[in-house]
């Protein structure tokens, strides 16, 4: 217990909350830059266990905002779960480190939750349609989740035990094109403030004080905190959380084709296509055993070894279909 002296003697913490904390798994979804900086707290504070979900590499855009990462990993183009694993353990090697590098669907979803069994899962996301997907498996499965965002200098945390409301209660309609940091930007200040309150709402949760049962807003740039009483939030009507459907959960399977966000498409193809790469109308620039980079008449792409393809730069979905119907026909 030495070594995590300085927290014991917090008293609404204490030893008890640190055999508490021993005994957690938490699952991240994410490991971009909340899911990163959450998982470097939990770790450096003896979490028992952490399972992390992520579907991307490390790239230097990344360094500036999201914890552990070095110039190395961008350079050898390192999966985020593989190299957040092997810093967190190089900090903290007494915890058990879970790690997925796959997207997760609607058709995986149920699965993965199922298998890993976290006792809560955490928000290290960047897409609004994860989070809410997260949320109807969550409801389903009785299992506590912290929803935490930021974009520019503001941010926004929730402990969400369907006690009170879910996400959907909260924001009842997906945001059609949410904010990016790609897009609007992010500082680095809002990451650290936005997983210190997700990591300190399980805290809470976990020595069974509870969550906060507060909706938390922040700016740090104009240095800004408020705070709404989420009883206030309850949806009487609630397709989630009172009538327990779940529409994303039941859709069918994704689209082949995507818009991200910062004009970037997602391709899916089947894994194959990693293998046969050089079939492609493209050049490789450079490649390991996780991802390929391509180039395509001046666009830049992204291979992942399951399928999925990142392409950059492109005008509007016609164009998008197109180059997939492209490069499709290409490795038939």
């Amino acid at each position: 217990m030495e070594r995590y002296s300085r927290q014991i003697r917090y008293k609404n913490f204490g030893e008890q909350g640190q055999r508490k904390l021993a005994q957690t798994h938490v699952m991240i979804v994410g490991a971009g830059a909340l899911g990163s900086h959450c998982a470097e707290i939990l770790t450096r504070m003896g979490i028992g266990e952490l399972t992390i979900i992520d579907m991307d590499i490390v790239e230097l855009s990344n360094l500036h905002r999201q914890a552990t990462y070095s110039e190395n990993d961008a350079q050898m183009m390192i999966p985020k779960v593989e190299a957040l694993k092997k810093h967190l353990l190089d900090i903290n090697s007494n915890i058990k480190i879970n790690t997925l590098y796959k997207e997760i669907t609607c058709t995986n979803i149920e699965h993965i939750l199922r298998k890993s069994n976290p006792d809560i899962v955490m928000d290290g996301m960047d897409h609004f349609k994860i989070r809410y997907l997260v949320n109807e498996v969550c409801h389903k499965f009785s299992i506590p989740w912290i929803y935490g965002a930021a974009i520019g200098s503001q941010g926004t945390v929730y402990g969400i035990d369907y006690k009170g409301p879910c996400l959907k209660c909260v924001l009842d309609k997906m945001p059609e094109s949410a904010e990016s940091c790609s897009i609007n930007g992010v500082l680095p200040t809002v990451i650290y403030q936005v997983a210190s309150m997700e990591v300190s709402e399980l805290l809470r949760w976990i020595t069974a004080s509870g969550f906060s049962q507060k909706l938390i807003t922040l700016d740090t740039f104009s240095i800004q905190y408020h705070t709404v009483n989420i009883n206030q939030l309850k949806n009487d009507d609630c397709s989630i959380c009172v009538h327990q459907r779940y529409d994303l959960l039941n859709q069918p399977q994704h689209t082949n084709v995507e818009s991200q966000c910062g004009n970037t498409f997602l391709f899916r193809f089947d894994e194959n296509i990693f293998e046969y790469a050089h079939y492609l109308p493209a050049k490789i620039k450079k490649a390991n055993s996780f991802a390929k980079l391509l180039s395509y008449n001046e666009i830049n792409i992204t291979l992942f070894k399951d399928g999925r393809m990142n392409v950059y730069g492109l005008e509007d979905e016609g164009q998008a279909q197109a180059l997939y119907t492209h490069f499709a026909k290409s490795i038939k």
